[in-house]
């Protein structure tokens, strides 16, 4: 069933990302990397949990990340940044099981890091939507784990002025993913 599901909603994102993509700016906003919304859906504290995917996530103090309704499947949570325009700012955190349906290239942008314990992939691009200059940190990683492998992004979209409020917020949230069973 887990599978059934992560490959409907693996399809299903896939096909609004391409739709997103032939409208799409290198550089977003929160609104267009999710469509979670404070108050709405299951909101997540303190550690999360997840042993389909083998994973532990903090959320940081006072904070509340915001997933899908609590009968879906886990895929992940966004957590909205406190700042001067109302949901500016945000950290999403999204996973998946990779469901491989042929040969398939692997094209890996940006500088290698570490993130809970497998290499990742972080790309920094910056760009004006509508006037305002945002950043975009995203670190994408795979975790292999019982036979499966699941595939992750972790992305900070703020404003520009607002980066070093937020990036040691994203930095915090990164250092303590905990990924295991590899």
């Amino acid at each position: 069933m887990r599978m059934f599901i992560s490959v409907f909603i693996l399809l299903a994102c896939t096909a609004c990302v391409a739709a997103e993509g032939s409208r799409s700016a290198p550089v977003k906003t929160c609104s267009q990397i999710s469509l979670a919304r404070p108050g709405f859906g299951a909101p997540y504290h303190g550690t999360v949990r997840n042993d389909d995917y083998k994973l532990a996530s903090t959320i940081p103090d006072g904070l509340t990340g915001w997933g899908a309704a609590p009968v879906a499947p886990f895929h992940g949570f966004t957590i909205f940044l406190p700042s001067d325009d109302d949901r500016s700012s945000c950290i999403m955190f999204e996973i998946y099981l990779r469901v491989e349906l042929g040969q398939r290239e692997t094209r890996r942008h940006g500088t290698k890091v570490t993130i809970g314990g497998v290499p990742a992939w972080r790309e920094d691009v910056a760009g004006a939507i509508n006037g305002t200059e945002f950043t975009n940190v995203t670190v994408r990683f795979s975790h292999a784990h019982d036979r499966e492998i699941d595939d992750g992004t972790v992305r900070l979209v703020t404003p520009t002025k607002d980066v070093s409020r937020n990036k040691p917020v994203f930095e915090a949230f990164l250092s303590q993913i905990r990924l295991v069973g590899q």
